[in-house]
């Protein structure tokens, strides 16, 4: 029965006009009742900012040690003096930051920056992670007290709910990762010399509720002396704007002003020719979207100070500063040089929040052992990149491996008996987890530059191990399914349909006796009425008499409607017997009874049933055999459903699970965890349809151990790299706990398809829990005339005797001859004698095997259902192309 799947058709196009709709970032357009800012509002702001940090000076805007508290004397958001903010912390803050080797300090003291003494990176483009810490306010410190309310913007609906500010440090401790971005290192860099650098970074911050949040910040890089500094920028803070007032001399001061003086400009410029439609370039926003969003709440700002510290080396050595030199080079502009272990670069930082209160520093010596934190740490971009390369390559090559095993599987199965033990979801789910990281990679290749190409490649074998062999395999697995779930499914529809037979014979059988009860019951009032007529004697001519008072009687009654005869009930439908009462109650029965009851008056004139075109009802009458027929291959067509079905909802449910992980990455840190790892858990969940189908069907065995085993380890492979290896490229902790389930949870259902293939599919369930299955390892037991062992018995056999194999009869008392509870059987297969173990009637031998002996010693041989003994591996191989005995060609149940 074809299903109607228009349906299907409503979310492809709802997805579709979501991709290819514009973005409405690139249109300002007036809109009525739009209360958006436009580009033309922010760019006066943007220019009032400039000229402010364009006509200040350092000494007029540095803090005044006379006054209490210290402040500084800015006409720039956020730098108010009724705003509130902990600006009196800062001193602080600068002496936390100045806590750095000797030489830095000596070197921020005059007018230029000397140059360093210990080896230090130039370019510090990379990423840094590790522990921080939470620093106590100074006592005269007031905490700032903001009104939430005040920075919730309006919407339709209301203003939005006060929330607590995101990026808002509660805890004590945590951990940090910041991702650092470097402008170029050229002869001039916006005019100046390389001394300073633009410098953009993201900062993740985890506390101790393992809650994250991410914040981009930008500002400069002193590449003499190795420090940067950057803020956040909104609307309520114009931290890009104040940043060079913040810097700790003169010398930096204007260095950094320059810099900024001309970025700014030059940003600016770009939105008044839109050139960049972006309300706000320098947004603390992870985002690339930069619009407002009226239902999020304000985010705390904040300023990072960043020293680099001499970088890790590897142990018993040092480089110079010209050899980390050379690193850098070859790094950047790779000749084929053989390289070193590079080191890793350090950074101390130390974070402060002015609205939200607080100060955080990385944890690291002098406060920390470095055993146990050695502040932040990591690998520059290039190194990075070169081990995302190093494991992209590798996960190809294990798609690469799974393809192979996946090719030698279908080689394997590519018989109609073979397949039917496979389980089609078990070749989905793997099938499904290929597509996802196709769609993965190929999602990630159009964002990472570097790794776009291997990305990509990665891809392809994914999409080709999904779509050309995994698709393919679960063709021919469904073309076998089909048939034997239509064969199950018509049963189940001829059993139900047996019910429903029942069930009418009894309505019909029921109808019956209430149709006799009424005629008897209307027999015996017609012979009562009949007795009291004859019995009511008025005249001598007793017939006449009766006859006068019928006629008397009939002309005394109303007159009535015309005679309807009974009518029958119709029988019940397929439909009516799915529902639910009353509407399956039987109806009413007609037996022409006359009401108790009148009509009023303007009733008068209706017409009986047939008259007024009502349908008359049908008597209840069982199904003919078409009618049964068409019925049961109705039914079982709708149930079973067809491969172009399950090829729309494998696809459909891949696109979904691919865009619900990509949108769980900016999930909190514990829904991630959670979610990832369930759907890990359910990935490697695959083997349980497959173990599940052995069990039902009394298999032992439907794949080749090299495909359980490869299979296994291979996919087993990329979650042992995110939840075991630190330095994974996308710096995902190290969650041993999670891992071990995963693996002990994988290797579990391998280790229980092995004792499905040597103790039995069904060792582990209870006998009721499956239906009987045909059993071809039994355990043979002998009697005094071997008439209950299978046919072939040949104990005239050349083998037999020559390995003293005791006749079909042997003697009761002979109890230690060789050969006891052993017989030799022909296999008709391979044309050679076979030894099976049986139990001798007596029950006194076991062949020599003992009771764990036997596990092992009935799979060397298969007893068929017409009993005839072959080979296991004989019959297996048989039974790959003929489900028939090769001796007397009757039908075999599949293995």
């Amino acid at each position: 029965m074809a299903t109607d799947r228009r349906g299907a058709l409503i979310p492809l196009l709802i997805i579709t006009w979501i991709i290819l709709s514009p973005s409405p970032q690139y249109d300002n357009r007036a809109v009525i009742g739009n209360t958006r800012p436009k580009i033309e509002d922010a760019i006066p702001e943007e220019q009032h900012s400039l000229e402010v940090l364009n006509n200040s000076t350092y000494e007029a805007s540095r803090f005044k040690a006379d006054l209490n508290p210290p402040w500084l004397g800015l006409n720039l958001t956020g730098f108010e003096e009724d705003r509130g903010y902990a600006w009196d912390a800062w001193p602080h803050i600068r002496g936390l930051a100045s806590q750095s080797t000797e030489w830095w300090q000596r070197a921020i003291r005059g007018h230029a920056i000397a140059p360093r003494p210990v080896p230090l990176y130039e370019n510090v483009t990379g990423y840094v992670q590790g522990k921080w810490a939470r620093q106590a306010l100074p006592e005269h410190t007031k905490a700032p007290s903001l009104n939430l309310t005040a920075y919730a913007p309006e919407n339709p609906f209301g203003p939005v709910q006060s929330r607590d500010f995101q990026g808002n440090v509660t805890g004590d401790a945590g951990d940090v990762q910041i991702k650092l971005t470097q402008s170029a290192l050229v002869g001039e860099t916006l005019g100046v010399s390389v001394n300073v650098t633009e410098m953009k970074i993201k900062i993740t911050l985890w506390d101790d509720a393992n809650e994250h949040d991410q914040i981009q910040l930008r500002g400069v890089y002193f590449t003499e002396a190795a420090f940067g500094l950057v803020s956040t920028t909104s609307d309520k803070f114009a931290g890009i704007f104040a940043l060079p007032h913040l810097m700790p001399n003169d010398y930096t001061f204007n260095m950094s002003r320059t810099v900024l003086n001309k970025s700014i400009s030059k940003t600016i410029a770009r939105q008044i020719s839109r050139d960049t439609t972006s309300l706000h370039p320098w947004s603390t926003s992870t985002s690339e979207n930069n619009l407002q969003d009226p239902f999020v709440s304000p985010q705390c700002e904040l300023i990072v100070w960043l020293q680099q510290e001499e970088p890790v080396f590897p142990p018993a050595q040092k480089y110079s500063t010209g050899f980390l030199s050379f690193l850098e080079r070859e790094l950047k502009f790779p000749t084929g040089a053989f390289l070193p272990p590079v080191p890793e670069m350090r950074f101390r930082m130390t974070a402060f929040s002015p609205d939200c209160g607080y100060i955080i520093t990385s944890a690291g010596p002098p406060t920390h052992s470095p055993a146990v934190a050695n502040h932040l740490t990591g690998p520059k971009m290039p190194v990075q990149s070169n081990r995302g390369l190093h494991a992209v390559l590798l996960y190809t090559g294990i798609l690469g491996l799974q393809v192979l095993l996946l090719l030698r599987q279908m080689r394997e199965a590519s018989t109609p008996s073979t397949r039917s033990r496979i389980s089609f979801y078990t070749i989905a789910g793997m099938a499904l987890g290929d597509g996802f990281v196709t769609l993965s990679f190929c999602t990630l290749g159009t964002v990472l530059d570097g790794l776009s190409l291997n990305l990509m490649a990665a891809g392809f074998v994914g999409f080709s191990s999904m779509l050309f062999f995994g698709m393919r395999f679960l063709i021919d697995i469904w073309a076998v399914h089909a048939p034997e779930l239509r064969r199950r499914e018509r049963v189940e529809v001829q059993a139900e349909l047996r019910r429903r037979e029942e069930i009418m014979a009894e309505l019909r059988a029921a109808r019956e006796r209430r149709a006799a009860d009424a005629t008897a019951a209307a027999a015996a009032a017609a012979a009562a009425a009949a007795a009291s007529t004859t019995t009511t004697p008025s005249t001598q001519d007793g017939v006449s008499d009766v006859v006068i008072t019928a006629e008397a009687t009939v002309e005394a009654q109303p007159p009535s409607q015309p005679t309807v005869p009974p009518v029958a009930q119709p029988a019940p439908t397929e439909a009516e017997l799915t529902l639910p009462l009353p509407v399956t109650a039987a109806r009413p029965l007609d037996t022409g009874a006359t009401p108790t009851f009148y009509m009023p008056s303007d009733q008068a004139g209706l017409l009986p049933a047939q008259q007024a075109g009502l349908i008359p009802i049908a008597p209840l009458t069982p199904l003919t055999e078409d009618q049964t027929a068409r019925l049961t291959e109705m039914l079982t067509d709708a149930r079973v459903p067809s491969f172009a079905s399950m090829y729309i909802r494998f696809f459909v449910l891949l696109i979904a699970l691919v865009f619900l992980s990509l949108n769980a990455a900016g999930w909190p840190s514990i829904a991630q965890k959670i979610y990832y790892t369930a759907i890990a858990f359910v990935y490697l969940s695959f083997w349980v349809p497959q173990i599940h189908r052995n069990a039902r069907r009394n298999c032992r065995r439907a794949y080749e151990w090299e495909f359980v085993l490869g299979q296994a380890a291979l996919r087993l492979t990329p979650f042992v790299y995110f939840y075991a290896y630190a330095k994974n490229i996308i710096f995902a902790r190290p969650d041993y706990i999670a891992l071990a389930v995963l693996v002990i949870w994988q290797w579990l259902q391998v280790l229980t398809l092995l004792s499905q293939a040597f103790l039995g599919p069904r060792w582990f369930l209870p006998a009721s829990w499956m239906e009987p299955a045909y059993d071809y390892h039994p355990i043979l037991r002998a009697d005094a005339e071997d008439s209950t062992l299978p046919l072939g018995f040949t104990p005239s056999s050349p083998l037999a005797a020559r390995r003293g194999s005791l006749p079909a009869k042997p003697k009761a008392d002979d109890n230690n001859a060789v050969g006891r509870g052993k017989r030799l059987f022909d296999c008709a297969i391979c044309m050679q004698d076979l030894e099976v173990p049986v139990v001798e009637a007596d029950g006194g031998e076991d062949g020599g095997l003992g009771t764990a002996g036997w596990v092992l010693a009935r799979m060397t041989y298969m007893v068929t259902p017409c009993r005839h003994v072959f080979h296991t591996g004989c019959l297996e191989g048989w039974m790959k192309y003929r489900l028939q005995c090769p001796v007397c060609r009757e039908g075999l149940p599949t293995l």
